[in-house]
């Protein structure tokens, strides 16, 4: 009886680590940043729901991008690369977004990425 309760065990922790190890595929990724962060852009930036969607996945796709083609880089390269994909996501941003709603993202996005640091009590 205490080989099997131990061997459920270890069956528990070895399933939970798979479901957390694979919490990380893209389509579900995308879809947990934007129940997190649609909410916020709609309501503190002022953005539409499809103008969220779109930074959203705007957002997303240049990470995996920048996964992507920056991994194999040395320092340098690697900073150059990442100004060029930083310029290239802004300009598409200017393509459905107004300069004040650009500057109200990034505020947003600015103070989400403080809120993410601070240590919860």
């Amino acid at each position: 009886m205490k080989k099997f309760l131990f061997l459920t065990l270890i069956l528990g922790a070895l399933v939970s680590t798979t479901t957390y190890a694979q919490a990380g595929d893209p389509p579900t990724v995308l879809q947990q940043m934007k129940e997190k962060q649609k909410p916020g852009l709609i309501e503190k930036v002022g953005l539409t729901d499809a103008q969220a969607e779109k930074v959203i996945e705007l957002n997303y796709e240049m990470r995996m991008q920048a996964a992507n083609e920056l991994k194999d880089l040395n320092e340098a390269d690697r900073s150059k690369k990442l100004a060029e994909l930083k310029a290239a996501k802004e300009k598409k941003f200017s393509e459905f977004l107004t300069p004040e709603q650009i500057k109200a993202m990034n505020t947003y996005y600015e103070e989400m990425g403080k809120n993410m640091q601070k240590p919860k009590n």
